[in-house]
């Protein structure tokens, strides 16, 4: 549970004007925070009211968020290790000079025929990832730093992943069906995107079936717009093959 008061009390202390500050108050209530008798005492010792100002703001910039110290330490167990293992399965095909975009092996079949606001999504989680990897490698040097000096790049990262994911999905599901536009619903899909519902669902239908819970329904999903897309398009499966994909939960009476 935050401590409201201590909270409080911190925002005091640093409002206050300095000829009004105590340094031993001030050195308690970090101790409180941080459990760093050392450092308290080296703050002491050498009446270093700006280290101790920092160490409070810094403190006093999570309490406001309502994140103590221990619930960024989750935040980091939570998140990096998907991160982490993202950024070292997303294989770069190619990357520019400047590291600032890449190239990936996710890249769509019909990508040149896609409209330019969804090819932007793929080039942009170019440069998304590599600023992911640059923080990432960041946080990795700041192992033996505090979770509070941490959050900073930690947020960024989480919000630039979520970013990063976001794009993907909308960049794979993409169809002219789905994008709900009568302009974009009555043209006929071109056969590079038929071939690659097609090898979309081949790909993905052993992956379904071993699926669970909210990964399967989201797999489903887009291989639920596939179907549509073929089928609206006059596709013809093979029956043994569509009762498979049915037998996953996909539907084919559209």
């Amino acid at each position: 549970m935050l401590d409201e008061r201590l909270t409080k009390d911190i925002q005091q202390w640093l409002n206050s004007p300095q000829e009004q500050r105590r340094l031993e108050q001030g050195a308690e209530m970090l101790l409180r925070l941080n459990r760093n008798r050392y450092m308290n005492a080296q703050i002491l010792r050498r009446a270093n009211f700006a280290k101790l100002e920092y160490e409070l703001r810094k403190h006093l910039k999570i309490r406001l968020e309502g994140l103590t110290t221990r619930e960024v330490a989750l935040m980091e167990q939570n998140h990096l290790p998907r991160i982490s293992e993202m950024l070292e399965a997303q294989p770069v095909i190619d990357a520019d000079a400047d590291h600032n975009a890449g190239n990936f092996s996710g890249r769509r079949e019909d990508h040149d025929e896609l409209p330019e606001d969804i090819q932007a999504l793929y080039e942009r989680n170019g440069e998304i990832y590599f600023k992911m990897k640059q923080i990432f490698e960041t946080l990795k040097g700041m192992e033996d730093a505090t979770p509070c000096d941490r959050h900073e790049y930690l947020l960024q990262l989480i919000e630039l992943d979520k970013e990063y994911r976001e794009n993907w999905n909308a960049y794979d599901t993409w169809s002219a069906v789905a994008a709900g536009s009568a302009k974009d619903a009555a043209q006929a899909p071109t056969p590079n995107q038929l071939q690659a519902a097609r090898k979309y669902l081949s790909e993905n239908k052993p992956k379904l079936a071993e699926a669970e819970g909210d990964a399967a329904d989201t797999l489903r999903s887009k291989m639920q717009q596939r179907v549509q897309l073929l089928v609206t398009a006059g596709q013809s499966f093979d029956p043994d093959y569509k009762s498979e994909l049915e037998s996953l939960g996909l539907v084919f009476e559209i």
